[in-house]
């Protein structure tokens, strides 16, 4: 009988000067092993960079943050799993999972082993040059990986899964999509895998929050966008799904009550986009007495939102929003396909500060055709704007986007996949600016956004609506002091 399955989330790079990584609950694999448990299969999870202690080094500049390969080989051993799925959710970290896939394949070559994540999913044909792969998941994976296992344990062809790709007679087959999952009240993720005081214990589950446990969790999957960079529609699709408004409210009650958690992380792409739904689960968190804090890391659609939805979010917990303004050149807002009215942005930022939110916003830079003067004119909206912090990121061709395709139009990806590149620190060149130029011009951005900030808020009334007007607990004040030591220490990097 094939049983078990072990889901791995592998070691990850990153640059020495780093003390830790962004470390979130695995959401992805929580909500595969809840449908795979459910039909008597036997799940474990190994999140590798959660052990932020464990660290080797790769060169002079790198290093690899998890457990070791020795370590991974032995839970492996010790579980002996039938299937491992490795995520690969990033082109950056895609060295990453071919390390592990390396491992599981010394440990047990027949293993089946099968990737996912967002890379996968973008560019699967891609993803299976290195041959010790199996499978492929393109697209969501609770249904996609049950199907796997059922067939596994019966011994039953594997060619032909919707939502998978493989190599068949070393030729690359994709097979037919699998279809979305359209009542998500169905799934339910299995919270008993994971240790909580582990991931509690993680600097980055109190980094730049205003309390402590914090839980990341999803209420919603697909975006009806078609921004020009994002690739979020190759895993989750067009089509908006949510679960229930309920349903969010009684998980949140259960992490509250069984875990002691008092702030979340809603991290949906597209939080806001039925005002009814936002408004009762707001009201459903106040009715219920919920006592916690939350914010929208991923960022929400600014046009979704008015007066009400904001006031509502507030009163529910809602400390800090954040928006996808992505630019302030007209020009560069047309080339990514957003329907941004700055004015509306502006009238709403001011709302925010009334109500005392924290307002944060998303930028990008360096698409292919933008020249210095467009990104000036994003750099002067930025410093000029009434935003608590901005978000500044440099384009990066990620296969699956539309912008990717726009890369490799102008000739700007001749040397292939910069895998070492990231939106903080760019090995990609526009037409007009080196990486060199973009990397310069983003540090530049935050000093005399900040500097700026510095001058401003020597105005009392400007100090007073942008900080001390969010200011009316110690617990507030705290906060206040823990993100401004974070930006002196984090921003300029």
């Amino acid at each position: 009988m094939r049983n078990r399955i072990l889901f791995i989330n592998p070691p990850l790079s990153a640059d020495k000067r780093l003390s830790f990584l962004n470390q979130q609950f695995p959401l992805g694999f929580l909500y595969m092993a809840g449908i795979l448990k459910k039909e008597g299969f036997e799940v474990k999870i190994l999140d590798c960079p959660l052990y932020y202690n464990l660290r080797r080094k790769i060169d002079d500049k790198t290093v690899k943050i998890g457990l070791f390969p020795e370590q991974i080989k032995k839970i492996i051993q010790e579980f002996k799993p039938d299937i491992i799925g490795v995520n690969c959710s990033y082109t950056m970290f895609e060295s990453d999972s071919f390390e592990v896939i390396d491992l599981i394949k010394q440990v047990n070559s027949k293993i089946l082993v099968v990737v996912g994540g967002a890379h996968v999913s973008s560019n699967p044909e891609f993803v299976l040059r290195n041959r010790k792969i199996d499978l492929a998941v393109i697209g969501e994976g609770e249904l996609t990986i049950l199907d796997i296992a059922k067939r596994l344990k019966n011994n039953k062809n594997l060619n032909d899964i919707k939502g998978t790709a493989l190599i068949l007679k070393d030729k690359f087959k994709i097979n037919a999509p699998r279809e979305q999952i359209q009542d998500l009240d169905s799934l339910e993720p299995d919270w008993s895998l994971v240790n909580f005081k582990e991931y509690f214990a993680h600097p980055d589950n109190s980094n730049v929050i205003m309390r402590k446990p914090s839980v990341n969790i999803v209420t919603s999957r697909g975006c009806p966008g078609n921004c020009i960079f994002c690739s979020v529609h190759t895993v989750w699709g067009r089509k908006w799904r949510a679960i229930s408004s309920k349903k969010v409210v009684d998980e949140i009650e259960f992490l509250v009550k069984n875990y002691h958690v008092r702030h979340f992380r809603i991290n949906d792409d597209n939080l806001t986009l039925d005002k009814k739904r936002i408004i009762d689960i707001c009201k459903e968190i106040k009715k219920r007495k919920l006592d916690i804090k939350w914010d929208t890391p991923s960022g929400v659609a600014f046009w979704t939102l008015d007066k009400e939805v904001l006031k509502e979010m507030k009163e529910a917990g809602c400390y800090r929003i954040t928006f996808g303004i992505e630019s302030g050149c007209k020009k560069t807002i047309k080339y990514i396909r957003k329907a941004i009215d700055l004015k509306r942005v502006s009238e709403l930022v001011g709302y925010c500060h009334e109500i005392g939110l924290w307002v944060a916003s998303f930028f990008i830079i360096g698409f292919p055709n933008e020249t210095k003067k467009d990104i000036e004119e994003t750099k002067k909206y930025i410093i000029n704007s009434n935003l608590n912090f901005p978000f500044i990121f440099i384009a990066q061709p990620y296969p699956g986007t539309d912008l990717y395709e726009d890369f490799k139009k102008e000739g700007l990806l001749d040397k292939g996949f910069a895998d070492t590149s990231t939106f903080i620190q760019s090995k990609y060149h526009s037409k007009y600016l080196s990486p060199q130029e973009l990397n310069k011009i983003r540090k530049d951005i935050y000093i005399q956004f900040y500097l700026r900030k510095s001058l401003k808020y020597l105005n009392p009334f400007i100090f007073y609506r942008e900080i001390l007007s969010k200011i009316k607990t110690f617990e507030e004040l705290a906060y206040t002091f823990k993100i401004i030591k974070s930006l002196i220490t984090n921003f300029a990097y």
